[in-house]
């Protein structure tokens, strides 16, 4: 019978030790707190994380339309015309009819739109840093190699 590890509890903490032998339990423990550091450096900007990433891929695919951004984002269709819209009432966005496919949108950034997002990067660096700083760059770049071989195709 294998040792089960030491309990990681006292009188003030739970045993976590079931969960933490979970690889989604840690990924979901990481991701609270690099969401936490995320939200709180973007508030200024008025960005949410699936607004950040809707910004940044149409900032490195201009004109690209609406149905290949949700399959980019993983986001359902009508969600995205949701975060699409609240994006364009900001003046951050503009979409307008593929002239060779009327039933597609594209996306571009407004000079607007590009602006924050340079800045809202550099706060999403600064955030992402501060959520690895215990891991040295070698280990920051296995740990996105490494969970890039969990969702890659």
């Amino acid at each position: 019978m294998a040792s089960r590890p030491a309990p990681v509890a006292s009188d003030d903490q739970a045993d976590q030790t079931e969960l933490l032998g979970l690889v989604g339990y840690n990924l979901r423990r990481a991701y609270l707190v690099i969401q936490s550091l995320f939200d709180e450096r973007m508030e200024k900007h008025d960005l949410r994380q699936a607004e950040f990433s809707v910004l940044s891929i149409v900032k490195d695919n201009p004109g690209i339309n609406q149905k290949a951004l949700a399959e980019a984002l993983v986001v359902a269709p009508p969600n995205l015309a949701t975060l699409l819209d609240r994006l364009e009432a900001r003046s951050l966005l503009t979409r307008q009819r593929n002239p060779e496919d009327k039933r597609a949108q594209l996306v571009e950034l407004t000079t607007q739109g590009a602006r924050l997002y340079g800045r809202a990067l550099k706060a999403a660096a600064d955030a992402d840093n501060a959520a690895v700083d215990r891991l040295s760059a070698a280990e920051r770049e296995q740990l996105k190699a490494l969970l890039r071989k969990i969702f890659a195709d």
